[in-house]
């Protein structure tokens, strides 16, 4: 089962292993970016930062398709996690049961970036990439930890 989708552009970090993951009984990780997916040292660092009770990978976007429709018929309690709401949209495109909905925690400012809340900034293709997954029915949402109120795309739409 698919617990969680989030963008976190740090993708497993600290904050992700003590908190998010504790909170959604997170047994699996599939993390979905193309550079960690094809860099052997990013890779392993990766798939060695969780617990040896977890399981981890990263994986491109095609190789995570089947990954992910397998999560979705099984129990295992897993996190989808990547960097950018391009691979969201990407994802709804390509997997047919993808969840309808995203968690946006930490987005770093970055050049051109527009502030949603202190912790995530987007640029204006992840903001597109967001509007056209609510179009196709997605609830996304901002927060950086789920102690933390949740900032609704709605609230901030009109700030791209």
């Amino acid at each position: 089962m698919i617990a969680l989708v989030r963008c976190d552009d740090r993708l497993i970090h600290g904050q992700t292993m003590t908190v998010v993951v504790k909170l959604n009984h997170i047994e699996r990780i599939i993390v979905v970016d193309n550079l960690t997916a094809t860099n052997p040292v990013l890779k392993k660092v990766f798939e060695t930062a969780v617990p040896a009770s977890m399981k981890a990978g990263a994986y491109t976007v095609s190789e995570a398709v089947p990954l992910i429709e397998a999560a979705l018929a099984n129990d295992e309690r897993t996190l989808v996690l990547m960097k950018t709401p391009e691979v969201y949209r990407d994802l709804l495109e390509k997997v047919a049961d993808m969840p309808l909905e995203l968690n946006v925690g930490p987005m770093s400012k970055r050049k051109d970036t527009t502030e949603v809340h202190a912790a995530a900034h987007l640029t204006a293709s992840e903001a597109q990439a967001v509007k056209e997954a609510v179009a196709k029915g997605a609830h996304v949402y901002f927060q950086q930890i789920p102690s933390q109120p949740k900032v609704e795309w709605a609230d901030v739409a009109d700030r791209f």
